[in-house]
């Protein structure tokens, strides 16, 4: 298959606006690493656990996003839907959404279709759909946390198509799809806002945080925070209608508009609902997210808690990891590392001053900011579902000309320190995201899955990694790696940070900086790397 080389209307960091889930039952990275020669040859180990086929068994929700080969284009592209395992190696059917960077979407249905897994959890999602009028198929690895959920990437290289991308699956749970979107959430849709200027530029990106009550089909109260291209917008009240899909129920599919956007929704169960923007027109935003449930507004947030964003800066993809303790209205012990455009630097306590927090007990949105000169300040907008979870985007004023920060995630309370090999043990599965700049090939995404074992605080596992430059797949690749502590606890409170190596069979070693939520799951950052790279990811325990 042929590169294109030239992405009509969209900048490389625009394209790789994803979304990264971490909220309990399901996470997924944004953004990715890439590998170059010279490392030495590593043999992937045998595969042990308690898996198999058995595992996957009912209807999963699933979303990715990442980038397709469109013609002679390369266009962002994400997918949400709904897919039924036997529990015995075949797919029995389902439905997706699909819409691209360019704002063309269309509902497509599952044939049939057929997985693996290995005992490690890893294994092969093939699904069966029809594409430009035949039949065709999409491939995923996955990897299994548990029977109720895994990650997987997008890994499609056949003659009519090629696609990649991150995300995971999450069971649904069909009892639930009764009684529609109900309740109390918080939500983040992150990716292009579908908006194309004169001059050809755009589409830009955009993220929407915020929080609805809905009742009867319908939004009865919300608010919601946009940052479209650093166009910041806060709406005091939002509206929405939900309307359940007659012909797709064993999906939990239908659709909704909020604030004028369409999307359809996928009903995972009654915590969590799948969202992907429609566009009828053939026009619009590529906007996909996750609404979580909550019991109530949470109060204010109290203890030590890591965050993650990223997205788009001016000058590429940024990724911002910190984490901070707060008591009350004191806000102290706070260290952040930031990669910008491939440029990674640490920020600790001691050169990050007027921090400061705000929370709406009415609502649960809250204010943070800090900074780290006159110029360079900090700001944030988070939503909390509940008291050790939330959602979180960048406004951060313009530091740069010209200037843009778009970007979002996801923020956790830190718990179970002190991290140390005795805690941070057993398999994980591992996923990252992002652009990388090979050399002579130009910028580009990669994907990367992996089930790794942790012992003594060293990896050892296999990966499949889709560097989309060059649509080059490479699968079952030997991998280690180690987790390095620096003497302190694990959490970052004592502004010692905690590092990572991984090394891929084959490749040069790639270095990390891991931000740890709990003994169950990590944030990672790619730190300075050649080539360049804008890298995130999770390492999440296998259950």
């Amino acid at each position: 298959m042929k590169r294109p080389m030239e992405r009509p209307m969209e900048r490389p960091m625009e394209r790789m606006m994803n979304r990264l889930f971490t909220a309990l039952v399901a996470a997924a990275a944004l953004w990715t690493a890439s590998c170059s020669s010279g490392g030495s040859t590593i043999t992937p180990p045998p595969p042990a656990g308690k898996y198999s086929n058995a595992s996957l068994n009912g209807t999963y929700a699933f979303v990715t996003s990442g980038e397709a080969i469109s013609g002679t284009s390369t266009i962002s592209l994400s997918r949400t839907g709904s897919f039924i395992a036997n529990g015995m190696g075949s797919i029995q059917g389902g439905v997706y959404d699909v819409v691209n960077g360019q704002g063309t979407s269309s509902t497509v249905p599952i044939t049939g279709g057929t997985y693996t897994v290995s005992a490690d959890g890893r294994g092969a999602l093939t699904l069966n759909i029809t594409s430009n009028g035949g039949p065709s198929t999409i491939n995923f690895a996955i990897v299994l946390t548990s029977t109720g959920d895994g990650l997987m990437i997008d890994e499609t290289r056949n003659g009519t198509q090629a696609s990649t991308g991150s995300g995971n699956f999450v069971l649904q749970s069909s009892s639930t799809f009764a009684a529609g979107v109900s309740g109390s959430y918080i939500f983040d849709f992150t990716g292009l806002d579908g908006n194309v200027t004169t001059s050809g530029g755009g589409p830009f990106p955009e993220s929407l945080v915020g929080q609805f009550t809905a009742s009867g089909g319908m939004i009865i109260s919300g608010t919601e925070d946009a940052n479209d291209d650093l166009a910041l917008n806060t709406t005091g009240s939002i509206t929405g209608t939900f309307t359940p899909d007659a012909t797709n129920t064993a999906a939990g599919r239908g659709t909704a508009v909020i604030e004028g956007q369409s999307y359809a929704y996928y009903i995972v169960d009654s915590t969590r609902v799948r969202f992907i923007s429609t566009n009828s027109t053939g026009s619009g935003p590529m906007l996909s997210g996750d609404a979580v449930s909550r019991s109530g507004v949470p109060p204010a947030p109290s203890g030590g808690f890591a965050f993650i964003v990223a997205g788009a800066s001016a000058n590429g993809g940024i990724i911002r990891l910190c984490r901070f303790s707060v008591s009350g209205a004191t806000v102290n012990n706070i260290l952040m590392d930031v990669n910008n455009a491939g440029s990674e630097n640490e920020f600790g306590s001691s050169s990050l001053s007027n921090a400061s927090l705000t929370y709406d007990s009415t609502t649960g949105r809250g204010t943070l900011s800090f900074q780290s000169s006159a110029v360079n300040v900090y700001e944030f907008v988070f939503y909390l579902d509940s008291p050790s979870s939330g959602v979180i985007q960048e406004v951060s004023p313009n530091d740069t000309t010209p200037a843009f920060d778009v970007a979002d995630g996801s923020l956790a309370l830190q718990s179970g320190s002190p991290f140390t090999s005795s805690n941070i043990t057993g398999p994980y599965a591992m996923n990252w995201s992002g652009l990388v700049n090979a050399s002579g090939l130009g910028t580009d995404e990669e994907d990367l899955l992996s089930q790794v074992t942790v012992s003594s605080l060293k990896l050892s596992g296999t990966s499949d990694y889709f560097q989309f430059t060059g649509v080059t797949l490479n699968t079952n690749v030997g991998t280690a790696g180690s987790i390095n502590l620096n003497g302190g606890n694990g959490t970052g409170d004592d502004g010692k940070p905690v590092n990572m190596a991984i090394n891929l069979s084959g490749a040069s070693q790639i270095n990390m900086v891991v931000y740890i939520v709990n003994p169950q799951l990590a944030f990672f950052v790619s730190g300075n790397n050649s080539p360049t790279r804008v890298v995130a990811g999770i390492l999440r325990a296998q259950q």
